[in-house]
């Protein structure tokens, strides 16, 4: 299935581009909350309470596998109920869980607060939040994604400022409960504006009539098959190829950006504010790169435009590692391209595969494999740095990865689907 050219690739409409305003908005909380903004939460909160701060970071590695489990599970529940109602239960959820999380006031309660907050956050913002997105651009998906995980971008750049600034005023505490309290009005404006699908707002999907006619040809082919289970995803091998195929761009992209500031400081013996003002840098570029892969991935493909990412990223990392500062500059800017990319590519290929009915439970499975695989760089990491005292080894570890996880697509022919029938879904 294809866009019509008179749509136009961008031609979202009004309430389209309302539907990729949130949930650019959704990843930012989904990034911001549970990974950048560990930055000054993690210490804040050690200050505060009087806590070891490496202890209450250690428990974000636990607490992310337990939430990607979790997380799984809401596949299902999207089946069951729809989507705007499991995004509106999320999203209250997981408001109340933040502040909970800003004023837990012992360790236990800390990390039972933790695991509520990243399941929840991720919840909406990935397994809730990708299958409204992919209800509403079926076929624009790629370029959708490309401008939706802007989210990302932004809160690598913005939330340790904003939650600083916050801090400043209202201490740590008073900051996450803010953020918490955002994340209830912006459910309240979710539960307002965003409808389910095209259809429930009187609009088509992809903004294009021609579109609708595909869509509610294919639905009525497929009527009476029952939504995928998350035995029969389970058992399909395109979701473990995409699940460790884009784990590993992922496993790159972690095991590069969490020592990136140390990378900066040992190997070029920038000072702190230099090192961090690099690695921002790289966040703003990569709000262009998501946008330049999405357009990539709608002109040749999702699969090709895998490969290509994969490629990209690998030589990227290695231009990183170069000695002369021009070319290490090139390797940032791809890198930082690469790293808006990363995010776009799983949600794009899973509805490419699978269709409407099919994403929440594939996407469910495929996004906790990735997860999976992009958890264990920590450790990775930890091994390759133990053995070789230096960067050079565990970087060049995760170029090799990332050219991998690339490779793979060439022998990916994605002719599946969950469903009763095989239908081709080339991209």
């Amino acid at each position: 299935m294809q866009t019509t050219k008179k749509t136009g690739m961008y031609n979202f409409g009004a309430r389209g581009w309302s539907v990729v305003g949130f949930q650019i908005v959704w990843l930012f909380f989904m990034t911001g909350m549970t990974v950048d903004g560990l930055n000054i939460i993690v210490p804040g909160i050690a200050a505060f309470r009087g806590w070891d701060p490496n202890t209450i970071l250690s428990f974000s590695t636990p607490a992310s596998i337990i939430a990607l489990i979790l997380c799984a599970l809401w596949g299902g529940f999207i089946i069951k109920v729809g989507a705007k109602k499991t995004m509106l239960i999320t999203m209250v959820a997981a408001g109340l869980a933040t502040i909970f999380y800003g004023n837990a006031a012992t360790i236990p309660l800390y990390f039972i607060a933790l695991v509520l907050m990243v399941t929840l956050i991720n919840a909406f913002a990935i397994n809730v939040g990708m299958a409204i997105t992919t209800n509403w651009f079926p076929t624009k998906k790629g370029v959708v994604m490309g401008v939706a995980t802007i989210g990302m971008n932004l809160a690598s750049a913005l939330i340790s400022q904003i939650l600083n600034q916050l801090s400043g005023h209202w201490g740590i505490s008073g900051a996450i409960t803010i953020m918490g309290c955002v994340i209830l009005f912006v459910a309240l404006l979710t539960a307002i504006f965003v409808k389910e699908k095209p259809e429930d707002a009187g609009c088509f999907p992809d903004n294009d009539p021609e579109v609708a006619k595909l869509i509610e040809a294919e639905e009525e082919r497929t009527k009476d098959e029952k939504p995928a289970g998350y035995k029969q995803a389970l058992k399909n091998k395109y979701v473990w190829l995409f699940g460790i195929a884009y784990g590993f761009f992922g496993m790159a992209t972690v095991g590069i950006m969490s020592q990136l500031v140390g990378f900066f400081m040992e190997t070029r013996g920038w000072e702190l504010q230099t090192a961090l003002n690099t690695v921002t840098i790289a966040a703003v570029i990569g709000m262009a790169g998501s946008v330049m892969w999405g357009t990539i991935d709608q002109k040749i493909g999702t699969k090709k435009t895998s490969t290509i990412f994969g490629i990209w990223y690998c030589i990227g990392i290695l231009l990183l590692l170069a000695p002369n500062t021009f070319v290490m500059w090139i390797g940032i800017v791809m890198l930082g391209a690469g790293i808006g990319g990363n995010g776009n590519f799983p949600p794009s290929m899973t509805a490419l595969a699978f269709g409407r009915k099919d994403f929440p439970t594939c996407y469910a499975c495929v996004n906790t494999i990735v997860g999976i695989v992009r958890s264990c760089s920590f450790i990775i990491l930890a091994i390759l740095r133990g053995f070789t005292a230096g960067y050079t080894v565990p970087y060049t570890f995760f170029a090799i990865v990332a050219l991998i996880g690339g490779l793979m697509f060439i022998f990916i022919h994605v002719k599946v689907a969950v469903g009763n029938e095989d239908y081709d879904h080339e991209g």
